[in-house]
């Protein structure tokens, strides 16, 4: 009897630090949505993968411009993406590896054309 509650004792905290290591790593997505009305795309951070999507979803003429900011020990970084096809279709995206545990910050903006201002900014945080 003794025997088998060591095993269940061992089998328990085993899986426990099985599960908090796991959540220990795991990074945490973050979208952001233009602040026009309706909006007029989004951006995301997608932490598997440390991805960002941006994606054009009203065809208002505007293109959607998203940002990923991050600061690593080696300094700062800013990944950028625009969806310049029009709305519904194909969305645009940028990859790259970011050190585990790093804060990242989304931005999303549209833009009247390549050259044209940002507009309807907003931001959303995340980690990688």
């Amino acid at each position: 009897m003794k025997a088998r509650r060591i095993t269940v004792v061992a089998s328990f905290a085993a899986a426990t630090m099985a599960l908090s290591t796991s959540t220990a790593m795991a990074g945490t997505d973050a979208i952001a949505y233009t602040s026009d009305a309706g909006w007029g795309g989004w951006a995301k951070f997608v932490s598997n993968g440390d991805r960002l999507d941006v994606c054009d979803t009203r065809a208002d003429g505007k293109r959607v411009h998203g940002e990923l900011l991050y600061t690593t020990s080696t300094g700062s970084y800013r990944r950028v993406a625009e969806d310049t096809d029009g709305a519904n279709n194909a969305c645009a995206s940028k990859s790259g590896d970011i050190p585990e545990g790093t804060s990242v910050t989304v931005r999303v903006c549209l833009k009247d054309g390549a050259n044209g201002a940002e507009e309807y900014c907003a931001t959303k945080r995340g980690t990688a």
